[in-house]
């Protein structure tokens, strides 16, 4: 790995990266910093939480150990944003049904200056607020920091109705309201076929923060923008470009069924911009042949595309987004003093996945990828391509083994620019 990406940060000096590549799925145990703090949970509970921060492409680990009990499985953490990271813990038998174990959230403040870890009350059963929604944190700043997390789902897909759920850390308490798209995108330039039916509700994939904004985003459809700041809280919707097989003249949307778009696709707003990045493959299954360590089909990866798209008006308009360039994997250059670090098949023959788009300006041009031999394959490495000369910037193997979590599901890392105080 280069010298850039085994760079250890430290706390306050001009070490401490401007974002971080956040791993979703906790570590469990103890890795004591200036990060470092606990809650008391119950009387024989305590929850202990760090975070350890790298410069990306190495990704950064959220540490959490419980006194008291036992973890049923890693914890997840569901958004972050500055040094504020909301998570979620189920506490039991590893064995027992989710739904039947004790659950909790938490809000982690990890500036190493005066961090802290706070319980949250849980949202009222009837709002049926739950981990695996898309959730966004507001900072309303002020001397108490105080902040609002919010999270969003739909009530009615067709008519575009959609409750807003409110946790507000001044108060303590959670409220709902619904709220429908005031202002919605334009409608689709072209035809969607069945098996891109997803395409007809919005399916909120992750969030952006945009100052006083929240933005729940559907990869493949659009985002929802929220203004936070407004007494009156209403949506408007920012189409995404559609996926490259309906709109490119010799694409088959035919052969393939849309399915999530956060192994796809990634988003950030970065530079006063949207800029939207799609990776595609060119695959074809082994037949009758499976993995050694997965158990899975194999797949025989020929190639793979990166396309990317920047907004500067983020209207209610398709015509709104540029792309930037395309060019495919085979084409990208790979010194030889980084083609070490990747097992030996050649880099276009990687199962790639979970694009990042760099969050400052300095990077804003690359892309980060998560990289395998095969899909679910426990060993996995994240490269850092500069779209602009077509090169691998960095290479970095992540440590250990994949999680389990992180093989079957989509998102492995949360993004997040830090804020220095």
């Amino acid at each position: 790995m280069s010298a850039a990406a085994t760079t250890t940060v430290s706390s306050g000096g001009s070490s401490r990266p401007t974002w971080i590549l956040l791993n979703r799925y906790a570590k469990i145990g103890e890795n004591t910093n200036e990060t470092t703090t606990h809650c008391q949970v119950t009387d024989d509970m305590k929850i202990c939480a760090s975070l350890v921060r790298e410069r990306p492409p190495l990704p950064s680990n959220l540490y959490v150990h419980c006194s008291g009990a036992a973890l049923a499985e890693r914890p997840s953490s569901l958004a972050m944003v500055d040094d504020l990271i909301l998570f979620h813990v189920y506490v039991g038998s590893a064995y027992r049904v989710r739904s039947a174990l004790p659950s909790y959230f938490f809000m982690y403040r990890a500036d190493p200056n005066r961090p802290s870890l706070e319980l949250l009350p849980h949202p009222p059963p009837q709002d049926r607020v739950r981990m695996y929604h898309a959730f966004g944190i507001f900072p309303r700043g002020g001397e108490e920091d105080h902040y609002t997390i919010a999270s969003m789902i739909p009530q009615d897909r067709k008519d575009g109705i959609f409750t807003l759920r409110l946790y507000d850390s001044e108060t303590k308490t959670w409220s709902s309201k619904k709220l429908s798209v005031e202002s919605p995108q334009d409608d689709f330039p072209v035809p969607i076929p069945v098996n891109y039916r997803l395409l007809l509700s919005h399916n909120m994939s992750t969030v952006l923060t945009l100052g006083g904004t929240i933005g729940w985003v559907d990869l493949w459809r659009g985002v929802l923008f929220c203004d936070m700041l407004s007494g009156h809280h209403t949506l408007r919707g920012v189409p995404l470009p559609l996926p490259l097989k309906l709109t490119k003249p010799d694409g088959d949307p035919s052969d393939e069924e849309l399915t999530s778009g956060r192994t796809s696709r990634g988003i950030a707003f970065v530079g006063g911009h949207l800029r939207l990045v799609e990776v595609r493959f060119k695959a074809a299954p082994v037949v009758f042949v499976y993995d050694q360590e997965t158990g899975s089909p194999r797949w025989r990866i020929e190639n793979w595309t990166i396309t990317t798209w920047t907004n500067k008006e983020m209207s209610n308009s398709y015509d709104d987004w540029r792309m930037d360039g395309t060019f495919q994997a085979s084409d990208i250059f790979l010194g030889d003093h980084l083609e070490s670090e990747l097992p030996p098949i050649d880099l276009q023959n990687l199962y790639v996945s979970d694009p990042v788009i760099g969050m400052n300006g300095n990077d804003m041009h690359v892309v980060y990828l998560t990289a395998r031999e095969n899909w679910r394959h426990p060993k996995s490495w994240v490269l850092a391509i500069d779209t602009r000369d077509r090169k691998v910037q960095s290479v970095v193997a992540t440590p250990g083994p994949l999680s389990e979590e992180m093989r079957y599901y989509d998102a492995n890392y949360c993004t997040c620019t830090i804020i220095s105080k």
